[in-house]
């Protein structure tokens, strides 16, 4: 049985141990609800302090080449919002006037753009020349269909985030299940012209080692590669771009990107249409 001096004391060890947790909660609430820097926004994000202005922002976030970044994170107005699987996003109770919008996805670069919001819906377009760009260097697209008559066509589109030109030396479009290579869409089919006249900053350079399409530095363009006829397989199929900056052109030495894309039917193939773009200065 405890002493009066032993209750007391245990009295006073619970109370001390009440207080400490009461005040470690206060301070958790305090920082949860204050503010929270986001990667390397230009302000703080608060959390839990909407706005309750009258101004609603909609959208879908996409690249330059028009594709969807799922759950890209959305930063106006001090408040954080994240986009969904299909990079659509809808921001409620901001305010009217001009405003800094930032976008943040993993392999993209930061954005960052001024708009105007309005006392109705605002959706600025996120996609083309207002899209997101390639984080340092160099970003791939590509999309590939297989029509009902056999044969497979489809869309590749470059962007050279940097201010120094690129040299793409190889695309090889190749297929399941082995992966046989089934075409060379600069070496064959006269590719390198083919992709050099699609804009006048596009250039061919056959100096030595290698021949290669020479993509100029802050510039983005996609186009259809011309239908192949062929038996084709079911499944994923890759573009191998072989790409350098001129120093490592000049030495032989290329990267290697590849990007996949499952082979669609489309039984009523339209053109898609192709949409040159330079990064506004």
């Amino acid at each position: 049985m405890l002493s009066p001096a032993g209750r007391a004391w245990k009295c006073g060890l619970c109370i001390l141990l009440i207080y400490l947790l009461a005040a470690y909660m206060s301070l958790f609430i305090i920082i949860i609800r204050s503010e929270l820097q986001i990667l390397d926004a230009d302000g703080a994000v608060f959390v839990f302090n909407p706005n309750d202005g009258p101004c609603l922002l909609e959208g879908t976030v996409c690249s330059v080449f028009g594709d969807p970044v799922p759950h890209a994170v959305i930063v106006i107005q001090g408040r954080l919002h994240q986009a969904d699987n299909t990079g659509s996003f809808l921001i409620t109770g901001l305010d009217s006037g001009r405003f800094t919008l930032e976008i943040f996805a993993g392999n993209y670069a930061k954005y960052s753009r001024e708009i105007h919001l309005e006392l109705v819906t605002n959706s600025p377009p996120i996609k083309y020349e207002t899209g997101l760009w390639p984080p340092r260097e160099f970003l791939v697209d590509f999309h590939i269909f297989l029509k009902d008559s056999g044969e497979i066509l489809g869309i590749t589109g470059f962007a050279n985030g940097t201010e120094e030109p690129i040299y793409i030396q190889r695309a090889t479009l190749i297929g399941p299940p082995t992966g046989e290579v089934i075409e060379d869409l600069l070496h064959d089919r006269d590719g390198f012209n083919y992709y050099a006249g699609l804009s006048s900053k596009l250039a061919v350079t056959e100096k030595p080692p290698q021949k290669a399409l020479i993509w100029p530095g802050r510039m983005w363009q996609t186009a259809e590669f011309p239908p192949i006829t062929g038996t084709f397989n079911p499944g994923l199929y890759s573009l191998e771009v072989h790409y350098a900056f001129q120093k490592g052109h000049e030495l032989g030495q290329y990267r290697v990107l590849t990007i996949t894309d499952h082979l669609d039917l489309d039984k009523d193939w339209k053109h898609p249409p192709t949409r040159p773009g330079e990064l506004a200065p």
